[in-house]
């Protein structure tokens, strides 16, 4: 399968038919896996530079002292002890990434969706199966972050992990928040008849921006 097929206005980055408009297809080979791309060089720096980081400490403290354990329980100002919190925190952080994993699930299925429903209607899916890759990798450096107990619930730290994350669902919203607005421009009522018509995919993304915009929620949070 071609990346654009039968898609009218052209590759693009401008229509041939819709003044000031940018084409689908310029949308889904360029600028939607373009945010999966900088995800992952990204993510590749930052694990050089832990990983650079990470020797230097090791080499630098070889012995480390473990704390005592021993001592009086401390207690927060309202009298109950600090394991009580963290438990309380730790049932929280469950649950929200619980919340997580089905929205990373959600994210691909509607992904899915979108890409079939292309290749169905035979208007090609460009470049859409990078989008994948940027999900499942987010997905997975977001749980293996959190189930290293490397704080959260605002409680900070969790490290870089947080921001590069941050990073691909803000441009994943900003990028499809640009292809909803073109397709309105286009004409919500077109390609009625075929097998996407135009509405189906500006409720497709419109969903996908919804997602996105949870994901970058509990990014922050869990």
């Amino acid at each position: 399968m071609t990346l654009c097929s039968n898609r009218p206005e052209g590759f693009g980055p401008r229509s041939h038919l819709y003044s000031n408009i940018l084409t689908s297809c310029f949308l889904d080979t360029v600028l939607v896996p373009l945010c999966t791309w900088l995800y992952l060089l990204a993510v590749l720096i930052f694990l050089l530079l832990s990983s650079r980081r990470r020797n230097t400490r090791s080499i630098s403290h070889n012995v480390k002292e473990r704390p005592s354990t021993d001592g009086p329980e401390l207690f927060t100002n309202n009298g109950r002890p600090l394991s009580y919190n963290n438990h309380k925190r730790s049932k929280a952080q469950t649950i929200l990434l619980i919340l997580y994993t089905l929205l990373i699930i959600a994210a691909i299925l509607m992904t899915v969706l979108e890409i079939v429903r292309l290749a169905l209607a035979n208007l090609g899916i460009g470049l859409l199966p990078f989008t994948f890759v940027g999900i499942i990798v987010a997905g997975m450096l977001h749980l293996t972050s959190a189930l290293s107990r490397k704080e959260s619930l605002l409680g900070r730290r969790r490290g870089w992990t947080r921001w590069v994350n941050l990073s691909l669902w803000t441009a994943l919203v900003i990028v499809e928040a640009v292809k909803i607005t073109e397709e309105v421009k286009e004409g919500v009522g077109t390609r009625v008849g075929t097998k996407y018509p135009m509405a189906d995919e500006v409720t497709d993304v419109g969903v996908m921006i919804g997602v996105y915009v949870a994901l970058g929620v509990l990014e922050v949070v869990c």
